[in-house]
């Protein structure tokens, strides 16, 4: 490159060198002129002569030069330099001072003037101001200088003030100047030293100044020939001196100097307005070219289309032999050609790779900036690898032109390069044409990109989208997994993609789905969490990807190694910062991705790991429901319970009192030794069935969960045992074979009679079940434990419990067997025991038929005191005075007169009014109080004998047919005092009765 720059200089020098030589003749040559003149007498015959104006010559100069002024004022308008202004004002000078040399002294001999012995002065200044306006458009033509159109009015209205100056001066500055004229018509020596002086010096810097533009390139020819304008006019003034005889042909030619000046100054100018058209020609022909190929560049944004499209438009818009665009692998630091176009072979652009930093394409986009050469093959200032080298030479190219491609993310694309067969000089308008033409081609570029970009984004999201609905419906996480690696697949055209999930108790990435791997490979392969991709993106909570596997730090796991896989992307999901897998998607070659890929493929991991979470809570979210459901029936059921517990409290109460009534009658009836014996069996069998009755109610009582049951530490097992042989019969009877499942339980605390009675309601239902089904069946009997809990497990193949009574089957009176089969009130009583124990009852149906029902009972201990036989009865041997509270008429009668027959003062009364009188004002040793009474119940008695009495209070035996409620049991407990319920016998009042009398505070109030 230096040396091209050094070639292009020699020319340039050379004339300067020929100007300088040229300029130094003629300085020496005026030296000694003037030594000669002033210091010899050798010239004396030829003192200079006057120099008349001649309005011939001098006329049109003055004039030319005054337009030529206007047109360099108005020149500076455009370019906005000192040389246009310099020069208009300079010239518009030297015009106006010829016009007051011509009126000083024309030369006609019938018109002398009017002031000829200053009309020199008008001369030598003209002469003064023309080559000082030349050197100071030489020497600072180049610099700015803005002016406004105030200052442009400014300049004009000095010039007119000093044109009238000038005037004036014509007429009235003779008596302030010494005349330059001495007889016979010739200069004073004074004329001749300040016109020697002044216009040398003027004239010689001019040429100085001029030296450095002679020669100069075709846009500043304008420069040259202002120094060539300084030599003409310096030989034209000379001429005045040198030629004695006015009228020689010298002194014409002299006199034509001047105009030949001005004249060559328009030339200048005209020749400007030529190169500027010329250019502006060019330019627009570019401009042109430029549009059609912008319009050529838009009409595709498919980018191979495009980079097609750049290089042959770059083709023509250069008028180049060859064009290539050369796409940037930064990864590589090389260039790879995209496309080409021109008069080159197929095999030009095969396999052809460009170094960045290496020839002209790799050293404009090491550089940033346009690079070219005329001498390809031999330019040290731009290497060329010798394989390029050899192919350029086999195509016939010598020069190249390239400039880097930057598209407007701020990323280097590449380079375009257009190449010639010829050595091609390349000027600034050639660099700028085709930068132009790289930025139209880098916005095409970055256009293509960017739609190429979003129709990709719009596919993805679409694709995600579907995606997304398909997730909302899903429920299954085998169906996600396979869905969304399916969409990665579609997405992101991979070979293999995997979905990892993490196993924490082995510590490793399973492969729970993925599409591309060999048979046998999904659900089974694992790969470790470090040193591998999945496990790098895992364990950091970051995508990764890679490249190129073989160049990268992570190892390759037997898995990717044995599928060949090169690269690969891989992300994490998870759900609030907790890492669930990742989603990878690998590929057999070398990959690089891009951010939208990425994105892609982070927004599928994010909405798989939701869909994941998802599908987790709708699964807990539905045992929840399922739990909720069978709470709330059991709530349900436990209102129903509460509602049909009050109803059978009063009815428990209203029937214990005849009872009570008619068991105390039978058993005084009995006692008459002279009863028949027709009558006593009668007798016996009242007292049977009211025995049976008490049952029914015991058994309502244990219904309604009101009655506490008999607890003891118990062997579930043993209770299973019992109550299969107490079924055992009907087992055979209806050919039901027994299966059981008997595994060791730890003991509870329960009343084995009751969960036998569980049991058996379970069996009977059972066996009905499959008689009426297909007259035989299979019992499956379970027991197991957890350790909290023990479950016993009671199925049948029978046709199962329909849907729509499932929920229902623990009801009071609810049956599905036909009338007079079933009350209703077996699993209705059921569930009421074995919750009563803390427990639970859950049915369900049997796939294939049948109905599983499961008791579950905590395992709780007993307090593991040892079961007493009742002690004896206490004897009493003194008469006691009792008094007897209760409101039922015929059964305080029937106590009263039991008490009676113990041989005890008795009293009776029907109000708790009275009783409180009677105890405020008596004593008693013994109170019979009912709790419920009319006016004031059995409670208040008792708090007002506490409170009262407290000794009489300690000899209270409570009766009640109520001890269902919890308020009555609390009641009872809490005041600690026997408790006779009904239905009433004899002996439990004379037990009760005589416990009391034989209880220490009520001997000491006795002796008391």
């Amino acid at each position: 490159m230096m040396e091209q720059l050094a070639v292009g200089r020699a020319p340039t020098r050379a004339r300067r060198r020929g100007s300088n030589i040229l300029l130094v003749t003629i300085t020496l040559g005026a030296i000694l002129y003037e030594a000669t003149l002033l210091f010899t007498r050798l010239l004396t015959p030829y003192r200079f002569p006057i120099p008349y104006a001649v309005p011939i010559f001098d006329g049109p100069f003055a004039l030319m030069a005054i337009g030529v002024a206007y047109l360099c004022l108005e020149r500076h308008r455009l370019r906005q330099d000192v040389q246009s202004a310099v020069l208009g004002m300079t010239l518009w000078v030297t015009g106006l001072l010829a016009l007051a040399h011509i009126f000083a002294q024309p030369d006609y001999p019938g018109t002398p003037g009017v002031n000829a012995g200053v009309a020199p002065y008008f001369f030598f200044l003209s002469y003064f101001f023309a080559l000082i306006g030349l050197g100071l458009a030489a020497h600072y033509g180049d610099r700015e200088l803005r002016l406004s159109d105030g200052a442009r009015i400014r300049i004009v209205i000095g010039l007119l003030v000093l044109s009238v100056g000038i005037g004036i001066a014509v007429v009235q500055i003779r008596p302030l100047l010494p005349s330059m004229v001495m007889r016979p018509g010739h200069l004073t020596p004074f004329a001749c030293w300040t016109a020697g002086i002044a216009n040398g010096l003027a004239g010689i810097w001019a040429l100085w100044a001029g030296r450095t533009k002679f020669g100069s390139d075709e846009q500043s020819r304008f420069q040259p020939l202002l120094f060539i304008t300084a030599f003409i006019w310096l030989i034209g003034l000379t001429g005045f001196f040198l030629n004695s005889y006015r009228y020689g042909i010298s002194w014409y030619l002299a006199g034509f100097a001047r105009p030949i000046g001005v004249g060559l100054i328009f030339v200048g100018l005209l020749r400007e307005q030529v190169w500027l058209y010329r250019e502006a020609h060019g330019r627009l022909m570019d401009l042109e070219g430029l549009h059609k190929a912008g319009q050529a560049l838009v009409r595709s944004l498919d980018p191979t289309r495009i980079v097609s499209t750049i290089a042959a438009k770059a083709l023509e818009v250069c008028g180049a032999d060859a064009a290539v665009l050369f796409r940037l692998d930064a990864e590589a630091v090389m260039l790879h050609p995209a496309a080409g176009a021109g008069q080159v072979s197929p095999d030009f652009l095969t396999g052809l790779q460009v170094t960045v930093g290496r020839s002209a394409s790799g050293l404009a986009v090491a550089q940033g900036r346009p690079v070219w050469t005329s001498y390809l093959r031999d330019d040290p200032g731009v290497p060329v690898p010798d394989d390029v080298k050899q192919r350029m030479r086999q195509e016939g190219l010598r020069s190249v032109l390239a400039v880097p491609i930057l598209i407007q993310s701020g990323a280097w694309f590449g380079a375009l390069a257009v190449f010639y067969r010829s050595e091609r000089a390349f000027g600034d308008a050639d660099i700028e044409l085709l930068s132009a033409f790289g930025t139209q081609a880098s916005v095409a570029i970055e256009n293509a990109q960017s739609f190429d970009h979003l129709a990709l984004k719009a596919r993805h999201d679409a694709a995600l989208q579907d995606f997304c609905q398909r997730l909302l419906e899903a429920t299954d996480e085998a169906w996600i997994l396979r869905d969304a690696a399916s969409v990665t697949k579609s997405l992101l055209d991979a070979d293999c993609v995997g979905i990892f999930r993490h196993d924490a108790k082995a510590d490793w990435l399973r492969l729970d789905a993925g599409l591309g791997w060999q048979p046998g490979t999904v659900g089974v392969a694992t790969v470790p969490p470090a040193e591998s991709l999945a496990g790098e993106a895992f364990l950091h909570r970051r995508s990764v990807e890679v490249t190129d596997l073989a160049r990268e730090r992570f190892a390759i796991p037997p898995l990717l190694a044995a599928h060949g896989i090169r690269s690969g992307i891989a992300v994490p999901f998870g759900i609030r910062e907790q890492p669930l897998g990742v989603v990878a998607a690998c590929y057999h070659a070398p990959h690089r991705f891009s951010d939208e890929e990425s994105r892609a493929l982070t927004s599928l991991a994010h909405q798989t790991a939701l869909a994941l979470e998802k599908v987790r809570l709708y699964a807990e979210l539905q045992a929840r429901l399922a739990e909720l459901q069978e709470t709330q029936a059991q709530l349900i059921q436990a209102d129903k319970l509460t509602a049909l517990g009050t109803l059978l409290s009063g009815m428990a109460h209203e029937l214990n009192n005849p009872l009570s009534t008619i068991e105390l009658s039978v058993e005084l009836m009995k006692r008459h030794a002279a009863l028949p014996d027709p009558a006593r069996a009668r007798l016996d069998m009242i007292q049977k069935e009211c025995e049976r009755a008490a049952k029914i109610i015991r058994g309502l009582l244990i219904f309604a969960r009101r009655k506490p049951p008999e607890r003891r530490t118990v062997d579930v097992a043993d209770v299973i045992r019992a109550a299969l042989a107490l079924q055992a019969p009907e087992f055979d009877l209806n050919h039901i074979r027994i299966v059981t499942a008997l595994d060791p339980t730890p003991r509870i605390w329960a009343d084995p009679d009751q969960l036998q009675q569980v049991l058996l309601n379970l069996f009977s239902n059972a066996v009905h079940a499959m008689r009426s089904a297909h007259g035989q069946g299979v019992l499956t009997v379970r027991s197991g434990s957890d350790g909290a809990t023990i479950s016993v497990q009671v199925e049948d193949d029978g046709p199962g419990i329909p849907a729509e009574h499932l929920s229902r089957i623990f009801d009071p009176f609810f049956t599905t067997k036909p009338a007079g089969e079933g009350t209703g009130l077996g699993l209705s009583l059921s569930i009421g025991i074995v919750e009563s124990h803390g427990g639970r009852v859950r049915a369900e149906n049997i796939a294939g038929g049948g109905v599983r029902f499961t008791v579950t009972l905590p395992v709780v201990e007993g307090p593991g005191v040892a079961e007493a036989a009742a002690p004896p009865v206490p004897q009493v041997t003194r008469r006691a005075r009792v008094l007897v509270v209760d409101d039922n008429d015929e059964l305080r009668g029937l106590v009263t007169e039991v008490v009676n027959g113990l041989g005890h003062e008795v009293e009776e009364t029907a109000s708790g009014q009275d009783a409180v009188a009677r105890l405020a004002r008596d004593d008693y040793d013994v109170v019979l109080l009912d709790i419920r009474l009319p006016d004031l119940d059995g409670k208040a008695i008792w708090g007002r004998l506490v409170a009262d009495r407290p000794a009489l209070a300690a000899r209270v035996i409570f009766m009640t047919g109520d001890t269902m409620s919890d308020e009555t049991q609390t009641f009872l407990t809490q005041a600690g005092r026997p408790v006779l319920t009904k239905p009433l016998t004899i002996e439990r009042i004379r037990r009760a009765v005589n416990e009391a009398l034989t209880a220490p505070s009520v001997r000491e109030g006795a002796r008391t």
